[in-house]
């Protein structure tokens, strides 16, 4: 059997492919490689393992590749003051194992994260490269995949309108200095709703009453606690049913083709989301299934809204999800088409015994 390899800065040792871990967001790669298996193809984490017996090398976003020259050695240094270990310098190993066709990239990470996934140098070095970002698809390197959901999302019990609180936010607390950055946005809504709503808002996620720097650290008072947070979940299903209408906001707004999990965690969870993110995200998503944020001025014409809907409104909200989650259209970021996508762009056919 041979080899697929992934390398990436996270979910070593296989930890990629562990079934336990949180919103079972791991099911994709599970799947993949219970597909690749199938054909005679073992995938998994790049680690120390060799490249004899290697098809193909999966690099995940531009930090799993070492880069020569000073933003080589600019990335060394970072990740060694961030605690991370030395990065392999497999992409180096590949080339000299005669391997630079069967190489792919994944961009994974959108600007506000990790700019350096956009720089074209970076993607002329692989002769295939996968994203969701709806700009490049003119660029035949590139592959279009669809952020995939897990497969393993619960019945969810259809809890009472009249039995749900108004709104909630479960997300990491992160910021980022990019311009069309979300995460400002989403710490604005979170704190005119704590205002605004005492008795009808929470907030869930990591990060948002912990220091939030080395000076919040060593100087704890300029650190703003969030009177609505109410601590960690697991998964997301356990909480989303509760509220009627959940923020749903991306890390980065404007990036064509950046739908990832928030909006379908909701709408399978019948929380209805408050969407913000891709600006055509109504080319993924039934506009009648979600709420568009860029309607509302403000925070507060946003809420007035949200405190008129009557039941039964909010019940047709709920209908078109259902459909939505029914529909072809949903079954695009499914992992059966996420894996076709990946076995029909590279070619792989049925290994023999």
């Amino acid at each position: 059997m041979r080899t697929i390899l992934v390398h990436a800065l996270s979910g070593n040792d296989n930890r990629m492919f562990d079934p336990d871990e949180r919103d079972g967001c791991n099911d994709p790669a599970i799947y993949l490689r219970e597909r690749l298996h199938q054909l005679g193809y073992d995938l998994r984490t790049a680690d120390d393992n060799s490249l004899k017996g290697c098809e193909w090398v999966f690099f995940y976003d531009a930090r799993s590749v070492r880069r020569s020259g000073w933003r080589g050695l600019a990335r060394t240094v970072k990740d060694r003051l961030q605690g991370r270990r030395a990065l392999r310098d497999l992409y180096g190993e590949c080339m000299r194992a005669g391997m630079e066709r069967r190489m792919a990239l994944f961009l994974w990470e959108a600007p506000a994260v990790s700019p350096e996934n956009w720089n074209p140098e970076l993607h002329e070095l692989f002769p295939i490269v996968f994203t969701w970002h709806d700009r490049y698809m003119n660029d035949g390197r590139f592959r279009k995949i669809h952020w995939p959901q897990t497969r393993q999302f619960p019945a969810v019990r259809k809890v009472p309108f009249r039995e749900r609180k108004l709104l909630v936010n479960i997300s990491m607390n992160k910021s980022a200095s990019h311009p069309r950055e979300l995460y400002s946005a989403r710490r604005a809504s979170i704190r005119y709703c704590e205002r605004a709503q005492p008795d009808g808002f929470d907030l869930f996620g990591v990060g948002w009453n912990r220091p939030g720097g080395l000076l919040q650290r060593m100087w704890p008072f300029p650190r703003r606690i969030y009177p609505s947070y109410r601590g960690t979940v697991k998964n997301k299903w356990e909480v989303l049913p509760h509220y009627r209408f959940s923020l749903c906001y991306e890390n980065i707004r404007d990036e064509p083709g950046w739908v990832t999990e928030k909006i379908f965690d909701c709408m399978r969870s019948r929380c209805v989301p408050i969407y913000w993110g891709a600006p055509n995200i109504a080319d993924y998503v039934d506009a009648a299934a979600f709420i568009d944020r860029r309607r509302f001025k403000s925070d507060a014409e946003m809420v007035e809204y949200l405190l008129c809907m009557t039941e039964q409104k909010y019940e047709h909200f709920q209908e078109a999800m259902q459909d939505y989650l029914q529909s072809e259209r949903f079954a695009r970021f499914l992992p059966p088409a996420y894996a076709d996508t990946i076995i029909q762009a590279l070619k792989l056919t049925a290994q023999a015994c």
